[in-house]
């Protein structure tokens, strides 16, 4: 008789990872989620009064992308208009950087991370404070884009790595009862 599973003899996995996908694998779909993502939010971070196709393009790239990660659907539809609506407010500039919070929000909702890896949310708040008095004018906004990007990435790790020692399987609910969900 085999031994049950544990983290410890098995490694740790991905919570997203451990569901029961009805259509394609878990990497390539997270590789093109995340991939449609980043360049939905690139596109409507870019766009200007002259450049106005991006803002259609990254809006459309964008809930592709957040449709295509693994995770249970009604996470991946809860985020859509949010995130979306928060990202076009980023256009605002160094003022608007606290609204980088809302995606880091999201990714963590459909990562199917602990509540406790929501305090990483702190960061990019925190960060937006500072760069708004930092970044004094629009002409500098890709400073503010560039650092929030780099807080968002670095908290979003920050999180997998508490969901790590959290061993975060037992604490995700999704992962408790398979039985009657769509993917």
């Amino acid at each position: 008789m085999s031994a049950p599973e544990s983290p410890e003899r098995d490694g740790w996995r991905e919570p997203a990872g451990r569901l029961k996908l009805r259509w394609g694998a878990y990497r390539p779909r997270l590789l093109v989620g995340l991939a449609l993502i980043c360049v939905g939010t690139g596109l409507v971070l870019v766009t200007s009064a002259y450049s106005l196709p991006f803002l259609l393009a990254g809006s459309l790239l964008q809930p592709a992308g957040w449709a295509v990660l693994p995770s249970t659907i009604g996470r991946r539809v809860a985020v859509v208009v949010p995130v979306l609506g928060f990202t076009w407010l980023m256009l605002g500039g160094a003022s608007f950087a606290w609204c980088f919070a809302v995606p880091l929000a999201a990714w963590l909702l459909v990562r199917l991370r602990p509540l406790v890896s929501y305090a990483v949310l702190a960061l990019p708040i925190a960060s937006s404070v500072v760069l708004a008095r930092v970044v004094p004018d629009y002409s500098m906004a890709w400073v503010s884009v560039l650092v929030s990007t780099f807080v968002v990435v670095a908290a979003a790790w920050l999180a997998r790595w508490g969901a790590f020692l959290l061993d975060s399987r037992q604490s995700v609910r999704p992962l408790r009862n398979q039985l009657d969900r769509l993917d």
